[in-house]
């Protein structure tokens, strides 16, 4: 018999490397079909840097929500017309799929939570803001080992990076770059991993110094040699940091093997203080299928006490690993579909 889970829509979202320093500074459905919410008043986050006045009540309202999720609060984060990107998202989700996917979310995960860390940044103006989070929870899927009731219950732990655009201090324009195998790999241990066994690759030669054309050309040398002072590299599927050039290629590179075809143009890049962000938006052809996907990359570079630079990735590694079909079933996980599927493989005997 298929697992299936009741309704859930959970996922619920200048080429060269920027001196560590200021700021630069994006649409989203109709009108809010949630009933207007009053935000508490939230306590102030001692580990916040500061940031201009709209940021500064933006972060203050979404910490809010992070502390008690409501469906209310998390509408009034947007601009009547505010928009949302998502990684597996063709295109931007208006008010009425926000708030459904939200309703939904906290309907079958109650004890959700959502975090910000500490490395919030925003544009000089306060318009651009970038977020870096951890969501956690407890989903309940169906238990095939024949557990009591048939269910079971899966946390999950995983970190979102998330480039807001405000108009004042209300969201104009979110987009959301994750790894959905972090969310998945808890309802689904068997997914590939893509970034295990590592091997050395041997040394070569930039071949540019703009990091758009090295991410678009898969220039792994050149994406390494631009971080000066590279301390360690963090990024999906990493269980422990990179903390030399040559793992950093070797990362780069097996990721490179399932991406192809990249398409990518700059984004928002921000800087303030000891942290800056770069996004990288577009297309790519990824995965066993080589299917032609939108798709996105985040860096954040924080130059630390020492001095060196701390090297962070957000991209989404699902439509590698598994095929078009593989995915369709672990959605079906969140997202049951509402007519028959058909299985990927063809049941065992005796199933």
């Amino acid at each position: 018999m298929r697992r299936r889970l009741t309704s859930l829509l959970v996922l619920a979202t200048a080429a060269a490397l920027i001196p560590l320093g200021s700021g630069t500074a994006s649409a989203i459905g109709t009108a809010d079909p949630c009933a207007p919410y009053a935000a508490p008043a939230p306590a102030a986050r001692a580990e916040r840097a500061p940031l201009p006045p709209d940021a500064a009540a933006f972060m203050a309202a979404y910490e809010a929500w992070g502390d008690q999720p409501t469906v209310e609060a998390y509408m009034q984060l947007f601009t009547p017309d505010g928009t949302l990107m998502d990684t597996g998202l063709a295109a931007p989700i208006g008010a009425a799929a926000i708030c459904a996917q939200m309703k939904s979310l906290l309907k079958e995960v109650p004890n959700y939570t959502f975090e910000p860390l500490p490395g919030t940044v925003s544009s000089q103006d306060g318009r651009v803001v970038y977020v870096k989070a951890r969501n956690t929870g407890t989903v309940t899927i169906p238990d095939q080992s024949g557990g009591p009731g048939g269910v079971k219950q899966v946390p999950f732990d995983y970190i979102t990076t998330h480039r807001l655009v405000l108009d004042g201090s209300k969201v104009e324009q979110g987009r959301r770059f994750w790894d959905q195998t972090e969310l998945f790999r808890a309802m689904a241990p068997a997914l590939p991993k893509l970034f295990a066994n590592l091997t050395p690759v041997p040394p070569a030669q930039p071949r540019t110094n703009d990091r758009l054309t090295a991410w678009n050309t898969r220039d792994s040398a050149a994406l390494v040699a631009g971080v000066d002072d590279l301390a360690q590299l963090t990024g999906p599927g990493l269980d422990a940091p990179l903390v030399n050039r040559q793992d950093a290629r070797a990362y780069l590179e097996r990721f490179f093997t399932r991406a192809h075809s990249l398409n990518l143009t700059p984004g928002h890049t921000v800087r303030q203080g000891n942290v800056a962000y770069r996004e990288w938006v577009g297309r790519a052809v990824v995965g066993p299928e080589n299917r032609d996907i939108t798709y996105g990359i985040t860096e954040r570079f924080t130059r630390n006490a020492a001095g060196a630079v701390e090297w962070d990735l957000a991209f989404e590694t699902l439509d590698m690993v598994a095929t078009q079909c593989e995915i369709a079933e672990l959605r079906a996980l969140l997202f049951p579909p509402s007519g028959p599927t058909q299985p990927c493989t063809p049941p065992a005997a005796g199933q």
